[in-house]
């Protein structure tokens, strides 16, 4: 609940809305956001509740952007940032369940399932010919209504024959593959590198152009040694972090 300014306080009013607005953010924050990300009061309200001019307000709302606590969105409002979403690399293509896991509601729409020509990177991985029939599936991630993900995936075109868009929006593009597919997954490679976000890939996923995005490129193999999945994942870098445990064989860590 928001307060009353103190008026005689040397804390500047701004410093103090902005430690109000603080209190705030970390309360919402906790909370489930079952109809997306969680939005703060326009400035027009602040300004009224809190009896100071808009200029005050909005000097508190933007030193809390520049933090990384909210973010705006233009003609739609301000928004606070939710915490990082973490996948650990320990398992195959598990992060939907951690991000379960960690409390967030997680929805996938599925904006692609089709046959296509497979582009030549993806059908090398694939070990078929230039331009040869795969399924592509395109899927966009959330969690708690924000857009965190973006995923492409190519698989042998008689793959169409065992998944569904129904399959892919609910599980694991392997987890359907072993289920339905009676296959044997052996395992994963990944390559995670960092890019900027294209017109195309900000739009998809709320960002500016350029915005720092991870990408990770996997081939996951069936028994035995068969690429079933290719494909690539993008990740906003602002919400998403990536963590691994690695064994040391020498007994103490590298330097």
């Amino acid at each position: 609940m928001l307060k009353s300014l103190d008026r005689k306080s040397p804390l500047p009013l701004y410093s103090q809305i902005k430690e109000q607005l603080l209190t705030l953010i970390q309360e919402m924050a906790g909370q489930p956001a079952e109809k997306g990300p969680h939005k703060l009061y326009p400035e027009e309200t602040l300004t009224e509740m809190f009896g100071v001019s808009r200029m005050t307000v909005r000097q508190a709302v933007q030193e809390l952007v520049a933090e990384g606590l909210l973010y705006r969105i233009r003609g739609v409002g301000t928004f606070i940032k939710p915490p990082h979403v973490s996948g650990q690399l320990q398992e195959i293509e598990r992060f939907v369940e951690e991000w379960s896991l960690q409390g967030k509601k997680i929805d996938v729409v599925v904006s692609a399932f089709k046959i296509v020509s497979a582009p030549l990177e993806w059908a090398t991985r694939l070990g078929l010919s230039a331009n040869a029939p795969v399924l592509y599936i395109q899927r966009r991630r959330f969690a708690d209504g924000m857009p965190v993900a973006l995923d492409d995936r190519y698989l042998p075109a008689e793959m169409a024959d065992i998944v569904s868009p129904k399959d892919v929006q609910e599980e694991s593009i392997f987890l359907t593959l072993a289920r339905k597919g009676k296959m044997i997954i052996e395992k994963a490679d990944y390559e995670i590198t960092a890019k900027a976000a294209s017109r195309k890939e900000a739009a998809l996923l709320n960002l500016k152009p350029g915005a720092p995005l991870l990408a990770r490129k996997l081939v996951i193999f069936a028994a035995p040694r068969r690429p079933v999945i290719t494909g690539l994942s993008l990740y906003r870098a602002d919400l998403f972090t990536y963590s691994v445990s690695v064994p040391s064989k020498s007994g103490y860590p590298e330097p």
